[in-house]
């Protein structure tokens, strides 16, 4: 995958001094509208599925997969998108300078080598942040290559405000996105990420639910970074990291199918005793056992987000018989896949209330 890029910088300490601008909602649009006509895609009215925001999808004489976006507060934003082209693609834009952090798919991976020289094959779901200069970004997308991707923009000033909200200072915020170099876990943040890409919160909802997402996403990051800024663990070596995150893609992206220890195996380019030493001293489980709770939280997800039929919710997270499901649901959280989705239902209304 070819690319030209700016490179990235560590957050600068005059971050306080980019003063908010009229026409403040122009400068988060440059950061996505001008790639969208390279992209051959198409604005949806209405913020598509999403019922806010900005849609597009691919035209599909070039590809298919969908663009989404959200302003907020003409300073931040966030994005969704999912994208397979079918021919080689080149997108780009002038853009302002900015903060992003989020969850990337494990073929993003080229995109930002060159920043923080983390090595192919990590996890679909990887954590990364970084900080763009003002200036040209031009991106070379190959062909049957699927992007996914759910992260976080923010503006100097967009820096600012969420700092405060959050009763921190915006370089503590900036420092802690920028520590995100695709090697480290935070379960909570990437479980946020995971609920960014599934929810579909109604049109009423919809923009406090994603401005409240933000907001979390910022504390919990600056959490995570206050919490191991003295005590980082030790890293693993990189050919193991690429094991362990190319397993970890390989799950994710089949937890509908049915998934043996081989099968990890193959995808890892390890053997069955060095794969779950890796999955032991990263996760603190067997591969299979990472695996399962994979599919028990997508399945809290579908429950939660979803009216899927509990046999469809099953059959989407690897288990051929409804009953299966239920019992293995039952034994991880104490109740069963009914009861769960009327729980949150009964939750949602108390909240709404």
């Amino acid at each position: 995958m070819g690319i030209t890029m700016q490179a990235a910088h560590r957050p600068s300490a005059r971050t306080e001094d980019f003063a908010d601008a009229p026409g403040a909602n122009s400068r988060i649009d440059e950061i996505f509208v001008p790639q969208m006509k390279d992209m051959h895609a198409f604005e949806v009215a209405g913020g598509g599925e999403r019922e806010c925001g900005r849609y597009w999808s691919i035209d599909p004489a070039y590809g298919r997969g969908a663009y989404w976006c959200l302003a907020i507060d003409d300073a931040a934003a966030i994005a969704v998108f999912d994208l397979m082209f079918e021919e080689t693609v080149s997108f780009g834009s002038v853009v302002p300078n900015f903060f992003c952090f989020g969850s990337y798919g494990r073929n993003m991976i080229p995109y930002f080598s060159e920043l923080i020289g983390v090595e192919d094959g990590w996890e679909s779901g990887t954590l990364l942040g970084y900080a763009w200069r003002a200036g040209m970004c031009r991106e070379v997308v190959p062909p049957n290559e699927r992007l996914v991707v759910a992260s976080i923009s923010l503006l100097p000033d967009g820096a600012t405000k969420v700092a405060r909200a959050i009763g921190t200072d915006p370089i503590t915020l900036t420092t802690a996105i920028a520590r995100l170099d695709g090697t480290l876990r935070v379960p909570a943040l990437s479980r946020l990420f995971d609920e960014i890409k599934a929810a579909r919160p109604s049109r009423t909802a919809a923009k406090a639910y994603y401005r409240c997402k933000l907001v979390e996403a910022c504390a919990l990051v600056v959490d995570w970074h206050e919490r191991n800024a003295s005590s980082a663990a030790p890293r693993m070596r990189a050919v193991d990291r690429t094991s362990l995150n190319l397993a970890c893609a390989f799950a994710r992206e089949h937890l509908g199918d049915p998934i043996e220890l081989d099968d990890l195996c193959r995808a890892a380019c390890t053997s069955p005793s060095k794969l779950a030493s890796l999955f032991r001293a990263a996760e603190g489980a067997t591969p299979m056992g990472w695996v399962r709770e994979r599919r028990m939280e997508h399945a809290c997800e579908l429950l939660s987000n979803t009216e899927s039929p509990i046999a469809e919710v099953a059959a989407r997270v690897g288990f051929a018989r409804q009953g299966s499901f239920s019992e293995a649901f039952k034994e991880r959280f104490g109740v069963t896949p009914h009861r769960y989705r009327m729980l949150n239902r009964t939750a949602r209304t108390h909240d709404a209330h």
